[in-house]
């Protein structure tokens, strides 16, 4: 089987979860799982992993990432103090 379905049967594995969360934190799920696979699904589908669930969780830490490198830019572009947080200008491309 393909990762890409591996994937898929990972996500399917957890849909326990979000039936159980609020309105507002099911469409956050929703959006981050969306987002995480169409950013870093093919890196899940090439870890050759056969057991999803460590590329799974690196693909949404990495997707979050992101988000918060944005929105650390964002803040620093409307001149509010970063100071303490974690430098916006990462290796990571936003």
């Amino acid at each position: 089987m393909s990762a890409k379905g591996e994937l898929d049967e990972e996500i399917e594995s957890w849909k326990g979860f979000p039936w159980a969360l609020r309105k507002a934190e099911l469409e956050a799920w929703n959006r981050m799982i969306r987002e995480m696979r169409e950013q870093f699904g093919d890196a899940v589908e090439k870890s050759g992993r056969t057991f999803t669930t460590d590329p799974f969780f690196m693909a949404l830490l990495l997707a979050q990432q992101k988000m918060i490198k944005g929105l650390l830019a964002e803040l620093k572009a409307r001149g509010v103090d970063t100071a303490g947080a974690p430098a916006a200008n990462s290796t990571l491309d936003a």
